[in-house]
């Protein structure tokens, strides 16, 4: 073998020995994969409740980055209409979700109930005039705010219980309707109408910093029988990419754990769903 040859090996051989060590710091400098996530568009008005059981599932979970993101369900709606594609949409009642179903973005297979909600007959906290549902026909009683009922859950429970109380047609000309149910509830507390129609604990409990329940007083629970079991609910969009991951979530939020865990903060448990 001729020196130049041995020369020419050495070099070949040092050549790949470099290559080696330079992958290998590659190898260490590039960063590893994020984990994994979770998009979940939630309403705003139940984020002390979701917010606490989230922190669960992380704990739980924490190799999931779980990202909730917060505002009125019927924004929520919109945006999906628009072109977004959270993983999950997490829905106040049946409405917003049949709707997400109806136009295909959900998958209906994945639905699932989380919690139900009570309807309540809410006042101004220093006004005197109104007693009971019957008092909303009365003359002092002028304006009612109520979320609109084509595209707010809160408010499609409590258009059928007024329906079928008999007071839907009396109360027509008072009523103040509006498309974020938060604001019908605002006007209550700001002491701008005489009279609203929402959920017991969703937003006075659930977010209480959205509003404040000192400044309103609940007049009345409407009567269970009166409308439409509410059934809060969460669903995986037919274009999550990230599948497993969600019907993971979805699981956990169903659970009798995270239900437990969200009761105290004003959602009732799916048992409690007649």
């Amino acid at each position: 073998m001729s020196r130049a040859y041995q020369v020419l090996i050495i070099v070949l051989l040092l050549g790949v020995i470099a290559l080696g060590g330079m992958l290998v710091l590659r190898g260490r400098e590039t960063p590893a994969a994020p984990p994994a996530g979770v998009v979940v568009y939630a309403p705003c008005g139940m984020t002390t409740p979701l917010t606490t059981t989230a922190n669960l599932y992380r704990h739980a979970h924490p190799e999931v980055k779980l990202n909730l993101v917060y505002d009125n369900a019927v924004v929520l709606v919109r945006k999906i209409r628009a072109g977004d594609r959270p993983d999950v949409f997490i829905s106040p009642g049946e409405l917003e979700m049949r709707q997400m179903v109806e136009e295909g973005y959900v998958d209906p297979t994945t639905v699932r109930d989380f919690g139900t909600l009570d309807l309540v007959l809410i006042a101004p906290a220093k006004t005197k005039d109104l007693a009971g549902l019957d008092d909303l026909k009365a003359p002092a009683v002028k304006t009612i705010s109520l979320a609109d009922p084509k595209c707010n859950s809160v408010g499609y429970y409590a258009e059928q219980a007024l329906r079928s109380l008999g007071l839907w047609q009396p109360i027509q000309k008072k009523l103040l309707l509006r498309e974020h149910a938060l604001e019908a509830v605002t006007l209550v507390t700001s002491a701008q109408v005489d009279a609203g129609i929402t959920y017991l604990t969703c937003p006075l409990d659930t977010a209480p910093e959205k509003a404040d329940k000192s400044d309103v007083r609940i007049v009345a629970k409407l009567p269970r029988d009166a409308y439409p079991p509410v059934r809060c609910q969460l669903g995986i969009l037919r274009e999550s990419k990230q599948r497993t991951l969600s019907q993971q979530f979805v699981a956990f939020m169903a659970s009798e754990q995270a239900q437990q865990a969200m009761a105290p903060h004003g959602l009732l448990p799916v048992k409690e769903i007649r």
